[in-house]
C-alpha cells in the first residue's frame, strides 16, 4: 500500500496511466465488479473521464467519481464510521451555514439603533448595517434595509468560514496532541480557544512598516470573525476533527482495520488536480498507509520548478533588496551596490528562483503550488514517482511554446522564424462581442471543412472559452441558431453551465403568481407572464387564447393593479377610486357574459364585446386571479407580523413552493426538474439540520426568513449551473475555468478584453486571507483565471485563437487587450524573428524594449510588431463591409453577408437602375369592379396606403403598447371618444338620466375627482353639438347603404339619406380636419352623382357636416358637375393604383383649417396650377424639431412612415410638384370653391 504519483504534460497519458493502474490481473473472478473510485477536480473532467474509458474499454460502468478530495473525505467517513448521524451532522453545507449567521446576528439589528458597545468584537460589523440603512426613516423600510444587509453579510461570511475551515484550520507542524496546536496558520483553533491572530506575525516580512489603516481594518474582521466562530460554529467544527479522530483511530486499530478496509475501495485514483489544500494531501498520505492511491498530475513541465518564481516579482524582490542596501549605505555607488547585489544572490541560492520561463511562472501559479506540494513525495518513500513525459518536436509555433514551457527553455530573443503558413496562433481583432461571435462562426465552418479523413476535425474537437458567458449568452444563441437554416450552414453548439431556457421560463412562470403582485401588475408584466410557455400549459391555453384574453382585458380597461386591495399599497389613504385594475376589468367581463351590452349592474359596467368562445378563457381569467389572490401576501407575510396566518419559517416556505412546481409539473411543464431538485435539496438539508441539533432550542427550528430570500437563493443556485459545466458532444462554449485541464483540438478564447479578463472586481469582502500572507497551496480568483488561460495555451493541440475587443464600437478608438493576452503578445514577439534581423540573440533584449530591435507596423490602426504580424487578423465593423470579404487574409463564409457586400459594391448598377416606383405597376383588370366607398375614400385622401394596399405591401410598425398608467387627464382622444359614446347614446334614443350616468363612462374618464369635471366637460360639449346641430335640422339625418352602377364594369356600395331631402345633416364628435372635410366633399358628390337630377334642384341640395371645432357646408354644385368632378378623381384613383400618387388631402386642404386657401394660375398651356406652392412645400418638409407630435403618424408630411417607405431613394419635392402640378387643380380647387365654413355665434 502506497500513494503513487504519474505525472505527465499530455492528459491524454495520464488516461492510458489510469487505464494501466485499474485493469489488473486478479485470481478473485468476481474483482471485475468492484467499483473503481476516482477523485476528479469538477464534473467536467469526470464527463470526459468517463467517455474516454468507454471509448478505450467499450463501456463505462462500475465507477463513482467523487468532486476534491475533500468529496471522497466525507464519503470514507461515512463508509467506516458506525455512528451515521454523527457524520451527516457534522458535514454541514454553506447554506445552512449562512442560515445560522443570519439567525445568530439578527437580535443585534432589531434596535433602532446600534446598541452594542464600541468594544463589543461584534460593533463594527453591526454598525456597518446600521450604517447602509442609515439614510432610511425609522420603520419598516428600515427595518428591511437592515435584515438585507444582514443576509448579504451571512452570505459573505458562510464562504469565508468554508474557505478558512479547507485552508486555515490545520496543524502544519504536527503539534501533539495533548497540547493546543500553536501553528500561526491555524486559525480556527485558535479562534475556538478565544486567541486572538498575532496579526503582525501574519503580514509579509518587508522593510515598510504596516499602515496603521491596514492593521486597524485587520483587527477589526479579525475580532468580529472570532467571535461569530467561536459562539457558532467552533462545537460544531470540534466534532468534525472528532470524526476525523475517529476515523483514523479505526485505521489504526489493528482489529477493527480489516474490517474497515472492505467498507473502502483497495485503490484510489486521483486525476489531476485544480486545488490542493495541504490538510487533505496529507489526509491522501495517511490513508496510502492502508491502500493504493494513485495520483495522476498535470504537470506543464518537466522540469523541476518548484522554486521558479513570477518575473514581475522577482523584479519587485530585487529592488526591494538594492533599496535596503542604499538605505544603509546612502553613499553607496552603482559599482557598490551590483557587487552587493550579486553576493547576496549568491549566499540566497537566488539562481534556482529565477522564472526561466516567464508565461509558465506568471500565469501557472497555482500549478507551481501544487507540484511544490507533491514534491514531498518524489523520494519515493511513501510510492513510486513516475514521469511520463512524453517529448514532441515543435512543429509550428503553438507547440514552440508548449515544448519550450516542457523543457523550461528560457526564452530567446529573435531566434524562432514564424513561417507564413503557420496559424496555430491567432489573435483576432474585433468591435464588439457580437461581432466576435460572426468571426468566429466564420472561421469554424473554414476550420471544420479542412476535416479529412487521415485528420478528422468534429464538432466536439472545439472548445469556446468566455469570461463572461451568462452576458454573452443571448447572442451566442442569435449567431448559432438552435435549428438548422437553408441560407447558412449549421454548426450544432451547446452552452455548457447555463440553465436550459425552458427550465428559467418555466420558474418565472411558477414565480409569476408570487412576484408580480409585488411590483405594478401591469397588463404588460401580465401579458409576459401569460405568454410564457409554461404557464400556458397550466392553464391549458395556446397562443390564440393567449391573444384574446390580453385583447379582453385591455379592451375592459385593465391597465395596473390586481385588485383595490393591491392598489391601496401604493396609493394614498385618501385615494378611494381603484378601477383600471385586473379585478376591474374581469367583474366586467363576467358580468358581460350574462349582459353583453353596455350597461350597468349594481356599479358594475358590463362589457358589450364578449362572445360565446369567450366564455372559457373568462373562466379561466378568474381562475387565474384567484391564484393571484391566494398568494398575494407571501412576499410581504414577514411585514405583515400577525396579521398574517402564513408561517414565515424556511420550512413552510419551501413546502409551498414544492406544491406550486408540483401543480405546475402535473400540467405536462417537464422543464421544472432542476428547480424541483434545489429545493428538495434545501429541504432535505434544513431537516437533517434540525433533527441532528441536539440543542433543546434548535437555532435553525422554526428560522424565519422572508420568501424573497429563499426565491434569491434559488434563482441563484439555478443560475450558478455554471459550476456544473460539462464537455458536450458538440462545439462547447465555457466560461473560462470551468473545463479544464482537458485538450481540445482548438480552443477559442473570446472577450480577452482589459478589464474583463482577469476579473480583478470579483472579491470575497471581510477576507482575511487576501489581507493577510497567502500560504502554499491557497486559491485566488486571479490565479484560477491566469492558470486557465496557460491550460488553453498547453492543451490546445492544433489551434489557439484569440480574440479581443481592439476598438471602441462607439467611436472608433484603439482599446488595448487584457493583460494576460499582452504578455503573450509580447513574449511570442520577443522569441519571434523578424526577416531583416538576426537570428542571434542578445542577452540585453527583453520584451519591454522589444520596439528598439524590431518594427512596428499598423493594422488599420493596431500597432504590433512586424515579426508577428502575420497572427493578427483585423476585422471590420461590420459583418457586410465589402471589404472584409476582399481581404486575402480573411476567410469569409458567403453567407446573407456576402450578398449584401455585393449590393453595397455594384454602385455603378445601382446608379443606371430605374427606381422601382418610377415603373408603373400593372394593375390587375376584374370584368366588373367593386369599390366600398368608404374604403375607396380613405385611400384617394392618403394615396400611399392605395398604392401600397395594390402592390399587395404592408408597412409593418411596431404594435402599440397598451396604457400601463391609469388616465390622469383625457388627452384629445380621450375627450372625442367620450362626446363619441354620448353622440352615439343620443342617436340610440336612449333616456336622459342614463345618458346622465357618469358610470357608463367610468372604464375611460380619469381617476380621482378629475373624472367628475372631464364628465361635466364632455357633456358640456355634446351639449353645444346638439345646439349647433338645431340650426340645421332638428336631428342628424339617417342613412342606408345604396350599390350604385357607376359604368358596366365599376359598381360602388355608397351611403346616401335613407329618405330624399335638401340637406344632409352629419355630427361628427371629431374636429373638422382637412381629411375629415374631403371625406365630406367626397360623400356629397357622390350624392349628387347618384341622384342625377337637374341643375336647379341639385343646386339646392347641401351636405353639412357639424363637427365639434366648425360646421362645414358642401352646396351649389349640380349633378352633372358633380359626375365631373368624380371622374377627375377617378382618374386619380387609377394613377395611384400604378405609380405613387404623392397628393395627401391633409397636406392640400391644411390651409382651409385656418380660413386660408390656395390660389390657382394658368400657364401657357392652359393648365392651373398652384401659385403659392412653396407653403405647400414648406409643410411638406417641415422639419420635427421641437414638435410636440410626430411626423411619422402625420399624413401630410414626407416624414410619414409610408411616404418614407415609398419614397426611398426619390426626389419627394419632384414627385409632389409632379402630383400638384397633374391633379391638384381638379381635385381640390372645387373645394375651396364650394366647401364652406358656417358662420356660428
Amino acid at each position: 500500500m502506497a500513494i503513487h504519483v504519474i505525472q505527465s504534460q499530455r492528459i491524454d497519458v495520464l488516461v492510458q496511466g489510469l487505464l494501466q493502474n485499474t485493469i489488473r490481473p486478479s485470481k478473485n473472478p468476481f474483482a471485475v465488479l468492484q467499483t473503481q473510485h476516482f477523485i476528479v477536480p469538477s464534473p467536467a473532467v469526470q464527463e470526459w473521464l468517463s467517455q474516454r474509458i468507454a471509448e478505450q474499454q467499450g463501456i463505462s460502468a462500475n465507477s463513482q467519481f467523487h468532486q476534491r478530495i475533500r468529496g471522497f473525505q466525507w464519503f470514507a467517513y461515512q463508509q467506516v464510521l458506525d455512528d451515521k448521524d454523527k457524520v451527516r451532522k457534522a458535514n454541514i453545507p454553506r447554506l445552512i451555514m449562512k442560515w445560522r449567521i443570519y439567525q445568530t446576528l439578527k437580535s443585534f439589528i432589531e434596535h433602532d439603533e446600534n446598541s452594542l458597545a464600541e468594544d463589543h468584537p461584534l460593533h463594527s460589523i453591526i454598525q456597518r448595517i446600521y450604517d447602509a440603512a442609515s439614510q432610511l426613516q425609522q420603520g419598516l423600510d428600515k427595518q428591511l434595509k437592515k435584515q438585507s444587509m444582514l443576509y448579504w453579510v451571512s452570505e459573505q461570511v458562510s464562504k469565508l468560514f468554508s474557505h478558512y475551515m479547507l485552508y486555515r484550520a490545520d496543524c502544519v507542524r504536527g503539534c501533539p496532541q495533548n497540547q493546543a496546536c500553536q501553528c500561526p496558520s491555524n486559525w480556527l483553533a485558535q479562534w475556538g480557544r478565544g486567541e486572538a491572530l498575532n496579526l503582525e506575525q501574519q503580514f509579509f516580512k518587508t522593510n515598510q512598516q504596516i499602515s496603521a489603516f491596514t492593521l486597524n481594518q485587520a483587527q477589526e474582521l479579525e475580532n468580529w470573525q472570532r467571535w461569530l466562530w467561536q459562539h457558532t460554529f467552533h462545537d460544531d467544527f470540534i466534532e468534525m476533527q472528532s470524526i476525523d479522530a475517529d476515523f483514523w483511530h479505526v485505521m489504526e486499530d489493528v482489529q477493527q482495520r480489516p474490517q474497515a478496509l472492505k467498507k473502502l475501495p483497495s485503490q484510489l485514483i486521483v486525476f489531476t488536480l485544480l486545488d490542493l489544500p495541504p490538510s487533505q494531501l496529507q489526509f491522501l498520505r495517511r490513508l496510502g498507509q492502508y491502500l493504493d492511491v494513485v495520483i495522476l498530475h498535470y504537470n506543464p513541465s518537466q522540469e523541476y520548478w518548484a522554486d521558479s518564481v513570477d518575473p514581475n516579482w522577482k523584479k519587485q524582490y530585487d529592488l526591494r533588496v538594492k533599496e535596503r542596501f542604499i538605505g544603509k549605505n546612502p553613499n553607496a555607488t552603482d559599482a557598490d551596490i551590483q557587487k552587493f547585489f550579486d553576493e547576496f544572490t549568491l549566499n540566497f541560492n537566488a539562481e534556482i528562483r529565477e522564472s526561466r520561463h516567464p508565461l509558465l511562472t506568471r500565469f501557472g501559479k497555482q500549478a507551481r503550488d501544487h507540484f511544490s506540494i507533491l514534491s514531498n513525495l518524489s523520494s519515493g518513500e511513501e510510492g513510486q514517482w513516475v514521469d511520463a513525459f512524453v517529448d514532441e518536436e515543435p512543429i509550428n509555433l503553438l507547440t514552440k511554446l508548449q515544448s519550450d514551457i516542457l523543457y523550461l527553455v528560457e526564452p530567446e530573443a529573435h531566434a524562432y522564424p514564424i513561417a507564413k503558413e503557420d496559424d496555430s496562433i491567432q489573435i483576432h481583432v474585433c468591435h464588439s462581442a457580437l461581432r466576435q461571435l460572426e468571426v468566429l462562426r466564420d472561421q469554424l465552418i473554414a476550420w471544420l471543412a479542412k476535416s479529412s479523413l487521415d485528420q478528422p476535425r468534429r464538432p466536439n474537437d472545439i472548445l469556446v472559452l468566455v469570461p463572461d458567458l451568462k452576458q454573452i449568452e443571448p447572442l451566442i444563441r442569435s449567431v448559432f441558431p438552435h435549428t438548422p437554416n437553408q441560407d447558412s450552414v449549421y454548426l450544432p453548439v451547446k452552452i455548457a453551465g447555463v440553465t436550459a431556457l425552458d427550465a428559467h421560463n418555466a420558474w418565472r412562470a411558477v414565480l409569476g403568481r408570487i412576484q408580480l403582485i409585488e411590483s405594478r401588475f401591469s397588463i404588460e408584466d401580465f401579458a409576459d407572464w401569460l405568454s410564457l410557455t409554461a404557464t400556458q400549459l397550466r392553464y391549458d391555453l395556446d397562443i390564440a387564447n393567449t391573444e384574446r384574453m390580453i385583447e379582453l382585458l385591455i379592451n375592459a380597461g385593465f391597465k395596473r393593479g390586481l385588485d383595490a386591495q393591491h392598489l391601496k399599497r401604493s396609493l394614498s389613504q385618501d385615494d378611494d377610486d381603484f378601477r383600471f385594475s385586473f379585478k376591474f376589468a374581469l367583474d366586467r367581463l363576467v358580468l358581460g357574459i350574462a349582459i353583453p351590452e353596455h350597461r350597468l349592474f349594481e356599479n358594475v359596467l358590463s362589457y358589450a364585446q364578449v362572445f360565446t368562445a369567450d366564455f372559457e378563457l373568462i373562466t379561466t381569467l378568474v381562475q387565474i386571479y384567484q391564484d393571484f389572490d391566494h398568494r398575494r401576501d407571501w412576499m410581504i407575510a414577514h411585514e405583515l407580523g400577525k396579521q398574517t396566518t402564513l408561517k414565515c419559517n424556511v420550512e413552510a416556505w419551501l413546502k409551498l413552493l414544492m406544491q406550486d412546481i408540483v401543480e405546475f409539473e402535473q400540467a405536462g411543464v417537464e422543464s421544472l426538474k432542476t428547480v424541483r431538485e434545489i429545493v428538495k435539496k434545501q429541504e432535505r438539508m434544513l431537516t437533517l439540520a434540525s433533527f441532528y441539533d441536539e440543542q433543546e432550542q434548535s437555532i435553525l427550528q422554526d428560522i424565519d426568513l422572508p420568501l424573497a430570500y429563499l426565491l434569491n437563493e434559488i434563482q441563484n443556485l439555478l443560475e450558478g449551473q455554471i459550476d456544473q459545466a460539462l464537455p458536450t458532444g458538440q462545439i462547447t462554449f465555457s466560461q473560462i475555468g470551468q473545463i479544464r485541464p482537458l485538450p481540445y483540438k482548438l480552443i477559442v478564447l473570446l472577450n480577452l478584453d482589459g478589464g474583463k479578463f482577469p476579473d480583478r472586481d470579483v472579491h470575497v469582502p471581510f477576507d482575511l486571507m487576501q489581507i493577510l500572507k497567502p500560504q502554499l497551496g491557497d486559491r485566488s480568483r486571479l490565479d484560477d483565471d491566469q492558470g486557465a488561460f496557460l491550460d488553453a495555451l498547453l492543451l490546445a493541440q492544433e489551434n489557439l485563437w484569440l480574440f479581443y475587443n481592439g476598438f471602441d464600437v462607439s467611436d472608433g478608438e484603439v482599446r488595448d487587450p487584457s493583460s494576460v493576452l499582452q504578455e503573450l503578445i509580447n513574449h511570442i514577439a520577443f522569441i519571434s524573428q523578424a526577416d531583416h534581423l538576426q537570428s542571434t540573440s542578445t542577452s540585453n533584449t527583453c520584451p519591454e524594449n522589444l520596439t528598439a530591435v524590431a518594427q512596428i507596423v499598423s493594422l488599420d490602426g493596431i500597432e504590433v510588431p512586424e515579426q508577428i504580424q502575420t497572427l493578427y487578423h483585423v476585422h471590420t465593423l461590420q459583418p457586410f463591409e465589402p471589404s472584409g470579404f476582399e481581404s486575402q487574409q480573411s476567410i469569409r463564409y458567403q453567407d446573407q453577408w456576402f450578398q449584401v457586400a455585393q449590393q453595397i459594391r455594384q454602385t455603378e448598377a445601382l446608379a443606371q437602375r430605374d427606381a422601382w416606383v418610377n415603373t408603373p405597376y400593372p394593375s390587375a383588370q376584374d370584368d366588373i369592379m367593386v369599390l366600398d366607398a368608404g374604403q375607396w375614400i380613405q385611400d384617394m385622401t392618403f394615396p400611399a396606403r392605395l398604392y401600397l394596399k395594390t402592390l399587395g405591401v404592408e408597412n409593418l410598425s411596431a404594435d402599440d403598447m397598451p396604457a400601463l398608467n391609469e388616465p390622469l387627464i383625457l388627452d384629445g382622444l380621450a375627450r372625442y371618444q367620450i362626446r363619441d359614446f354620448l353622440q352615439k347614446a343620443t342617436l340610440h334614443s336612449v333616456d336622459d338620466a342614463t345618458v346622465n350616468d357618469m358610470r357608463l363612462l367610468q372604464n375611460q374618464l380619469p381617476i380621482g375627482k378629475v373624472q367628475l369635471s372631464a364628465w361635466q366637460i364632455g357633456l358640456a360639449e355634446q351639449d353645444s353639438l346638439k345646439a349647433r346641430l338645431k340650426h340645421y335640422a332638428p336631428e342628424v339625418t339617417l342613412t342606408t347603404q345604396r350599390q350604385w352602377r357607376i359604368e358596366s364594369g365599376l359598381v360602388m356600395n355608397i351611403t346616401l339619406p335613407q329618405q330624399q331631402r335638401a340637406d344632409w345633416v352629419s355630427l361628427d364628435a371629431s374636429s373638422g380636419r382637412a381629411k375629415r372635410r374631403t371625406k365630406v366633399w367626397l360623400e356629397y358628390l357622390l350624392w349628387l352623382s347618384y341622384l342625377n337630377l337637374d341643375a336647379e334642384q341639385s343646386k339646392g341640395l347641401q351636405r353639412i357636416a357639424v363637427f365639434s371645432d366648425v360646421t362645414i357646408i358642401n352646396t351649389g354644385l349640380s349633378s352633372a358637375q358633380a359626375k365631373q368632378y368624380l371622374l377627375a378623381w377617378f382618374k386619380a384613383f387609377a394613377y395611384g393604383q400604378s405609380e405613387p400618387l404623392v397628393l395627401p388631402a391633409a397636406l392640400l386642404l391644411k390651409l382651409s383649417e385656418n380660413n386660408k386657401t390656395l390660389t390657382w394660375i394658368a400657364e401657357d398651356s392652359g393648365r392651373s396650377v398652384i401659385e403659392d406652392f412653396t407653403v405647400i412645400l414648406n409643410e411638406w418638409n417641415k422639419s420635427d424639431a421641437f414638435l410636440p407630435y410626430d411626423l411619422t403618424e402625420m399624413e401630410w408630411s414626407k416624414k410619414h412612415r409610408d411616404w418614407q417607405f415609398i419614397l426611398q431613394e426619390q426626389d419627394a419635392t419632384a414627385l409632389l410638384k409632379h402630383a400638384c402640378d397633374q391633379f391638384a387643380y381638379d381635385l381640390y380647387q372645387p373645394i375651396y370653391q364650394y366647401q364652406t365654413v358656417a358662420e356660428e355665434s
